[in-house]
This record gives C-alpha cells, structure tokens and sequence, in this order.
C-alpha cells in the first residue's frame, strides 16, 4: 500500500485502520497468517482487508443457465 497516494486521495481513516491491524472496511483485527491462501494473504498486503470481507467483497456469482 502507498501510503502517501492513498492520504492524497482521502483515505487517511483507512491508512491508520490498516496500521493498527484493522481491517478498514469492517474494523475488525486482522491476525497475520489467518488467510487461506497466498492470494489472500497478497490482497491484505495490497488493501488491508480481513479474509471475511476479501470474501465478501470478490465472490463470484456463478449463472447456471
């Protein structure tokens, strides 16, 4: 994460969240080694998200037809 792009854009409140090992969209402790995989644990290093709203957030919804 940049941190100081993502202060000039406005998230200041996340940043910090993120630096108190929060995730910033549900505020919740994120534990370093609690994701399920490498991609995961890539994400939280990109966003700060916890496994819970990764999962959330890129579900696939599957159409059968």
């Amino acid at each position: 994460m940049n941190k100081s792009i993502m202060h000039a854009v406005g998230f200041e409140k996340e940043v910090n969240m993120v630096e108190l090992s929060r995730c910033p969209f549900c505020g919740e402790r994120v534990i370093p080694g609690s994701f399920k995989d490498e991609i995961s644990e890539r994400e939280f290093r990109i966003s700060g998200l916890c496994q819970s709203c990764q999962d959330d957030t890129f579900t696939t919804i599957r159409i059968e037809a």
